[in-house]
């Protein structure tokens, strides 16, 4: 079974290092260009891999260009991985391999498709989820289901716990299902239409910006949501801007939004419409902790964060 993998992301490296370690023959690699680095927070390099197990590497653009579907053409595989790439696929593409197109989706689809799955399924709070690998076809999120499985999502998940969740998941399903393929035994499961289907938008990172006027659960999902590999939830403070990884809150009848409460050496607290948050990790635009380097002082408390 010759394989095409497309991806330039995170989760789809590490699949594709247990596809390769499993011994499926993977015929080229088309990954982003180095300049999609700044565009994508999960941008990963497949390099490394590919000079590992000497398989070309194709950097592109545009998976839908006419050269790369000339090249995709000549290539002849029996099946194209599609494992964490933005652009929709063209139909020229799709109809290349007799096996089809493999996509992934780390939601119960059809219940919920579209963008940002991970920051969504924390900010609505789902109490689980699924990864699906489904057929590409022309519409989006709408092929059949290759295969799906269900996990579970605990309060205390984040953006990071999730996606490694998701991403070991992945491991597993994607060795398991490939081989069903190879030998005959795969299923295609249609998707049921339903009135009930969700579909997410598109989140910006300007979206992480913090309104400490809302409740602290809701800033703390916010930020949970948003933690790596996403941009992160934001504030601003001395005109600096303030990223915020981690955080706890606790609720209270008190009411300061954005009042520093309490600075330490660890952690910064802010009050919010009813209660408090403990910021546990932040950094610069540079890159650097705020606790490093004592953004917050003493001497800030009582003062608000700038609006």
């Amino acid at each position: 079974m010759k394989i095409v993998y497309v991806s330039g992301v995170k989760f789809g490296y590490h699949l594709l290092d247990k596809i390769l370690k499993n011994n499926f023959k993977i015929s080229t690699v088309f990954s982003y260009c180095d300049s999609k680095k700044s565009i994508y927070s999960d941008f990963t390099s497949f390099d490394s891999i590919c000079n590992q197990f000497q398989i070309q590497n194709i950097k592109v653009d545009n998976i839908n260009d006419e050269e790369n579907i000339k090249i995709l053409k000549s290539l002849k595989p029996d099946l194209i991985l599609v494992m964490g790439w933005s652009q929709l696929l063209k139909k020229d593409i799709i109809q290349i391999p007799k096996l089809g197109v493999i996509g992934s989706h780390p939601t119960e689809l059809p219940k919920y498709r579209g963008r940002a799955p991970i920051p969504w399924t924390i900010i609505k709070e789902l109490s689980e989820s699924a990864l699906t690998f489904f057929y590409i076809e022309e519409g989006v999120d709408d092929g059949d289901i290759f295969a799906q499985e269900i996990f579970s999502i605990s309060s205390d998940d984040d953006a990071t716990s999730l996606y490694d969740k998701i991403t070991n998941l992945g491991k597993k399903m994607i060795i398991k299902n490939l081989r069903l393929l190879e030998n005959g035994k795969s299923k295609r499961i249609k998707q049921i239409q339903s009135k009930f289907i969700e579909y997410w938008p598109k989140r910006i990172p300007d979206d992480g910006l913090i309104d400490w006027s809302k409740p602290c659960k809701e800033i703390d999902t916010l930020i949970r949501a948003t933690t790596y590999p996403y941009p992160g939830a934001f504030t601003f403070f001395k005109n600096q801007k303030i990223i915020i990884w981690k955080s706890i809150f606790s609720e209270t009848k008190i009411c300061h939004p954005g009042k520093i409460l309490d600075v330490t050496s660890n952690y910064v607290i802010i009050g919010c419409v009813n209660g408090q948050i403990k910021i546990k990790s932040a950094e610069l635009l540079n890159g650097k902790s705020i606790f490093d380097q004592n953004i917050f002082t003493k001497n800030d408390i009582d003062s608000c964060l700038d609006k």
